[in-house]
């Protein structure tokens, strides 16, 4: 069979390599389709890539988006007399289902004319890239989306009134009759961050992949005391700069009290928020998370499902630190299962609070326990392979007119 794997960004590229080199390795011919600057990425993990889409046009595309939404909120407090020029969230929200449209409408041409002359036999996106819908409605091929976090309230709703205008044009553009959601999602969600979607699941065990690395000595030497990761992942642009110095401080400042080491990793270790770090705060940069995890007691991120999810399977208890609107919902279910706490940085943030928040995810027996048993869940869930081998004969019967 023949793979078309689809994925829209960096943070998105990590989910979808552990299944590619699944079908690889089970022997179907597989092609990942991504924007121009993920391409390196692909094949730095040993997989076959095709750059869809213009970085330029993508970026104008999503910047209207931002414009439009500014424009929004500007009407709302004229209309209402003055208040808080900021998004509501259900804005936010919206907006965030138009930029994935805007992604989609930025990579569809090269995506469609990739899977016309390849012909694939199924499709597997992102569930951030919208355009796998329709490059397999042009096909008339599968669409499988895949779920890129453990996080499945945040799938948007394309099909919603105020999305599907801006959704539609492109299917018939290509003469495809619109799709607006995959049939079944690939779902690496453990059952305890699980949230109901009216969709058919085929679960899928997470397996942690951060890109390449060379393992320093220092990981596995004898340490004095807890070891933190401090991360805001490989999706956030500036990495530590949705971190204030001052918040940054007091994380640094409770951990070195507590007599812990503290990691702190970023993509560009350059960055002026990074100038003048503490005594006893190690920086490493570009390093994979899946490697470096595994050695410390805690981890404290921003609240990306990449990260989020790698600790879970890790079983490494995790705090977040949350601003946006999808990363406070990833930061309420770490809460709801026990594995993590979260600090709304949304919000005036209060120092004894972050701090408090650091002891319990650093010291406190429930929550280490908690973020084992929600690794176990993961361990039990089905490996890429199995789901390899699922997806291939679907769309065998697919292509038969067979019930699958």
């Amino acid at each position: 069979m023949r793979f078309l794997f689809v994925a829209q960004g960096p943070s998105h590229v990590q989910w979808q390599i552990p299944l590619a080199w699944a079908a690889q390795l089970g022997g179907h011919e597989v092609l990942v389709a991504t924007r121009p600057t993920c391409v390196d990425q692909v094949t730095r993990a040993g997989l076959p890539a095709v750059a869809v889409g213009e970085e330029q046009r993508i970026a104008a595309l999503t910047e209207q988006v931002k414009a439009d939404l500014f424009a929004q909120v500007g009407r709302r407090v004229a209309e209402q007399g003055g208040g808080d020029f900021a998004p509501t969230e259900s804005e936010m929200l919206i907006a965030g289902g138009r930029k994935m449209i805007a992604l989609a409408e930025g990579m569809a041409e090269d995506a469609v004319a990739v899977a016309r002359a390849w012909r694939p036999s199924l499709v597997v996106h992102d569930t951030g890239a919208l355009v796998g819908l329709v490059a397999a409605a042009v096909l008339g091929v599968p669409a499988y989306g895949q779920i890129w976090g453990a996080t499945s309230d945040g799938i948007f709703d394309v099909a919603d009134e105020h999305i599907l205008p801006y959704f539609a044009p492109l299917f018939e553009k290509y003469g495809a009759e619109p799709l607006t959601a995959a049939p079944t999602w690939i779902d690496p969600s453990p059952p305890s961050l699980r949230s109901p979607l009216p969709v058919r699941r085929i679960d899928v065990r997470y397996t942690p992949y951060s890109g390449p690395g060379v393992v320093p000595d220092w990981l596995w030497q004898e340490r004095s005391g807890p070891r933190v990761c401090l991360t805001t992942g490989i999706s956030v642009s500036g990495d530590s700069s949705i971190w204030s110095d001052t918040l940054q401080r007091t994380l640094l400042d409770a951990l070195l009290r507590r007599g812990c080491e503290a990691v702190v990793t970023v993509k560009d270790a350059s960055h002026p928020s990074l100038r003048d770090l503490p005594p006893g705060v190690r920086l490493v940069e570009n390093f994979p998370l899946n490697v470096l995890l595994p050695t410390c007691d805690a981890v404290v991120h921003h609240g990306g499902t990449g990260t989020g999810t790698t600790a879970l399977a890790l079983g490494v208890p995790q705090l977040v630190l949350a601003h946006h609107p999808m990363h406070r919902q990833w930061g309420a279910q770490v809460e709801r299962s026990g594995a993590g706490a979260m600090v709304r940085t949304d919000l005036a943030v209060d120092p004894a609070s972050v701090t408090a928040a650091v002891a319990a995810v650093v010291e406190g027996a429930d929550v280490h326990e908690r973020a084992a048993a929600v690794a176990a869940e993961i361990a039990a869930m089905p490996a890429p392979a199995t789901v390899v081998e699922q997806l291939a004969g679907e769309a065998a019967a697919y292509s038969t007119g067979a019930p699958s």
